[in-house]
């Protein structure tokens, strides 16, 4: 394969890797604030009118081993409706341990949202705490009940629309907050059931528990089962990619966690009723939680096993952990959320059965994940997606980036993630360095041997194998390598990706500064002022352009132009052809970057110029010892040899007197 063809199968493979991250991440997408934050979406559930006052009952399908019995009224009152509000959004400064601030509804006994004190919606017009989840229009509430099973009667009644009465609100000793709701059903006007649903909070957790009862006051055994909503609802990060998924864990037979996802695309292209979250094919394991996801935040549902030994869940019926996608009326983003239900169970007179969940509301952090052990030995870190292509192949890589850019930023001063990139970019280049030289070295050998490559050409015109060869064979004489010109770009592209991944997904570079006054979010484009709406509305450009202009990826462009620019000719001038395409991927590939990478994040951006201005000053000082290196050898100064390695040695005077 001859220089070109080496050349354009490696521009392609780039080409092709960049327009696939572009695409995934939305660059062409448009969206608004209102997208962004609005509480959209529904569930594609039966409507339910509001419980009444009284008898409200569904028909079940008993199970085969149900047993027969006549109509029973049942009967459940429906309390005034309150709110109330565990943890706080107050700065820790003001002296509030809490994380969390949780708004608890008794319409289901459910949440209406979470908003986290130590992150805001980085509105910089109306900054708020940052709500984790909302309430999806018509639709229950996150963690409401559904509808509680009544197998022996062959009824269902539906718990979600009704006013749950607040019972206790109250802080524990350990500084914790509790909310108690409970709602009694009446069977023939006698107390029948009890139902508590109590919610409990603690500082300094995104954890909190919601712990589920049903005391059964009669003098039979009742054979009974309940839905219930996981998290619903969760809002939408950024303005490019739509990077909310559901994930369900297993643990496997090997006692790994096993996870399967289903993204926002899938599920808008291929709207179902239901979707069983269930292992991936050919895949077996035992449930463990279930989650909703945003590009930097995640809620996660884990039932609560009954033996605290165990790490799978036992009760959760089969195939009943599922999603329920779906538009909204008013045509805004749809959104997801998590349903359950239990596995039927018979609860003894005068007994009650009892069930638990832990639900985890707050970032996509790898290091709170590994530093808890609960959150490490159930997986949580499976719950982080890196927006990259060839699947999560870079995940790893990943990882360790972010690891290093850590610990550099928790360790160097001025603890500015701008200048970890920068120092980064640094490390990457020294480490580079020797591959970079001889890649400049065998590019300007390649450019000298243009006329006889030309003239092997000319002569092999008609024999494609024997020209190969003895191009490679030129090659070979000269200690150059058509491939090796390339290996730097080689080398960077998966730091590249993995690098734009880390940036795209770290919930650390979230809202992180380089300078006060531009590049304020290293996981934004750096928007240096605002655009007027009529560009928004051009087409096409207002696709591209988006809401801002960015600086920094044409900075980017001008900077890869000049290294373009610098780059050793691969072809003789006289070769008009080569020359022409060396002219074309000049401006190519600085107009490729710039439209690929303008509405990227500033961190990929600030990272991919530093290396390219890096890359100018180190092309520079090569070239320049390489001119100086040739001049030697045209003096007779420097013998080029492997064996000196190109070292200055001073010739061994002649003797004055010859002895035979």
């Amino acid at each position: 394969m001859n220089t070109k063809k080496i050349l354009v199968v490696l521009l392609s493979v780039y080409v092709v890797a960049c327009s696939v991250l572009i695409y995934k991440s939305g660059v062409f997408k448009t969206s608004n604030a209102k997208d962004i934050n609005a509480q959209s979406g529904i569930f594609s559930l039966a409507a339910e009118a509001d419980i009444p006052a009284t008898k409200p009952q569904e028909t079940l399908q008993a199970p085969a081993s149900a047993v027969s019995s006549a109509k029973t009224d049942f009967s459940i009152i429906s309390a005034e409706p309150k709110q109330v509000v565990l943890g706080s959004i107050a700065s820790k400064a003001q002296g509030n341990d809490f994380l969390l601030e949780l708004k608890l509804t008794s319409k289901g006994a459910a949440i209406t949202t979470a908003s986290l004190r130590d992150y805001d919606n980085r509105d910089a017009k109306n900054p708020e705490p940052m709500k984790i989840i909302y309430p999806a229009p018509n639709a229950a509430y996150s963690m409401a009940s559904g509808r509680l099973l009544l197998y022996d009667y062959g009824q269902a009644i539906p718990l979600n629309k009704l006013n749950w009465q607040l019972v206790n609100e109250d802080k524990q000793p350990d500084g914790s907050q509790t909310a108690v709701f409970q709602a009694a059903v009446t069977k023939n006007s006698q107390d029948a059931l009890l139902l508590r649903k109590t919610y409990t909070l603690a500082p300094d957790s995104y954890m909190l528990t919601c712990d589920i009862s049903i005391d059964n006051l009669t003098d039979g055994a009742v054979s009974s089962g309940m839905e219930i909503y996981g998290p619903v609802g969760i809002a939408r990060e950024g303005s490019r990619a739509d990077m909310r998924k559901v994930t369900t864990a297993f643990l496997d037979s090997q006692n790994k966690v096993t996870t399967t996802k289903l993204d926002m695309r899938k599920l808008t292209k291929e709207p179902k009723p239901q979707a069983e979250l269930l292992p991936k094919k050919g895949q077996a394991g035992e449930f463990m939680w279930a989650a909703i996801a945003s590009k930097y935040f995640v809620a996660i549902a884990r039932p609560v096993p009954q033996n605290e030994s165990d790490l799978a869940c036992k009760w959760i019926a089969g195939k009943s952990s599922i999603y329920y996608p779906g538009a909204a009326e008013d045509n805004s983003e749809s959104n997801i959320g998590v349903f359950f239900k239990t596995s039927s169970a018979i609860i003894p007179p005068q007994q009650s059965k009892k069930y638990s969940f832990q639900i985890y509301l707050g970032p996509k952090d790898k290091k709170l994940f590994d530093n808890n052990k609960l959150y490490n030995k159930l997986g949580f870190v499976e719950a982080i997606d890196f927006q990259a292509c060839f699947g999560n192949i870079f995940r790893p890589l990943s990882f360790f980036i972010l690891e290093v850019m850590g610990w550099m930023q928790d360790n160097l001063w001025p603890h500015n993630y701008g200048i970890v990139i920068i120092i980064f970019v640094l490390i990457v280049r020294i480490l580079l360095h020797p591959i970079t030289k001889k890649s400049q070295v065998s590019m300007m050998k390649m450019s000298k041997l243009g006329p006889k490559a030309e003239e092997i050409k000319k002569k092999y015109a008609n024999n494609k194998g024997e020209q190969q060869k003895q191009m490679m064979a030129l090659y070979k004489e000269h200690g150059a390598s058509p491939v090796l010109g390339c290996l730097p770009m080689l080398l960077q592209m998966p730091i590249w990706i993995a690098l734009y991944s880390a940036i795209y997904a770290s919930i650390d570079l979230r809202g992180a500064a380089f300078l006060p006054f531009w590049i304020t979010d290293l996981s934004a484009p750096d928007s240096l002022f605002a655009l007027p709406a009529a560009v928004e509305n051009l087409p096409f450009i207002g696709n591209f352009l988006g809401t801002s202009f960015n600086l920094l990826p044409i900075l980017l462009g001008a900077s890869m132009f000049a290294q373009q620019k610098l780059m050793p000719s691969s072809a003789s001038a006289a070769n008009s052809q080569a020359a022409q395409q060396q002219k074309m991927m000049m401006w190519m590939m600085p107009i490729m970057m710039l439209v690929f990478l303008y509405r990227a994040p500033s961190g990929l951006n600030l990272y991919i110029m530093s290396s390219t201005i890096g890359g100018v000053f180190e092309q520079y000082v090569i070239r320049k010892h390489i001119r100086e290196k040739e001049q030697a050898e045209a003096f007779g100064k420097v013998p080029v040899t492997a064996k000196t390695g190109g070292k200055l040695k001073k010739k061994k005077p002649k003797p004055p007197f010859k002895f035979s």
